[in-house]
């Protein structure tokens, strides 16, 4: 297993499409940004802003697939984004399928840095597709990857959060006493992306004992 930290430009960005969507989050106040779900070419993010988004812009982004004002605080406003970029090559689905988890990124005002943990010919072939669309990213740091053997480990947290409820409301009894669904409601989540999740930690568990 491999492991290859990058980071990305807000040039990158541009070069992906998706420059807009980053700018609305950074002038509404981005406080906290999280990688729900990774798709190649696309992901589902949550982020914390200090006020509401300009929601007339996101509506017209047409990368943007769905967003859902989902929680707000006293001091914030929390969203849950799904988006696709349009200027990344469909083949990055492809590679993206093997990685581990997601890449995780941590955003802030110059771009993003990122993980890429998985087989060699995938954490490659994602970073030769990257290349190829015209987006280079500085690698930082690439090499075996050190992550702890215990099997829920080499999930990301919110798999983590995920399976675990689901384990403890009974989704996966005899027959299932709950449905994703349900479990969706209790994490405050989107039921499509509880089930990419699901399903993104079961492969990486089965394909540890398989």
């Amino acid at each position: 297993m491999r492991e290859a930290k990058v980071s990305i430009t807000d040039g990158d960005l541009s070069e992906m499409g998706i420059e807009k969507l980053f700018s609305l989050s950074q002038e509404a106040g981005l406080r906290n940004f999280e990688e729900l779900a990774c798709r190649g070419r696309g992901a589902v993010i949550q982020v914390e802003l200090e006020t509401r988004c300009d929601e007339t812009a996101l509506d017209e982004l047409e990368y943007v697939n769905k967003w859902n004002h989902v929680a707000e605080r006293d001091d914030s406003h929390v969203y849950v984004i799904s988006f696709t970029a349009p200027d990344l090559p469909e083949s990055l689905e492809e590679t993206a399928g093997d990685l581990v988890g997601t890449c995780d990124p941590d955003v802030d005002e110059r771009g993003a840095t990122m993980s890429l943990v998985g087989p060699h010919k995938a954490v490659s072939g994602q970073l030769n597709e990257y290349e190829d669309a015209g987006i280079s990213p500085t690698l930082q740091r690439i090499g075996g990857y050190d992550g702890p053997d215990y099997p829920l480990d080499d999930l990301t947290a919110r798999q983590r959060e995920v399976i675990q409820t689901a384990w403890e409301m009974g989704y996966y009894e005899v027959p299932k006493a709950v449905s994703a669904k349900e479990i969706a409601t209790e994490l405050e989540l989107d039921s499509s992306t509880v089930n990419e999740h699901l399903q993104r930690a079961e492969r990486n568990l089965l394909g540890q004992l398989l």
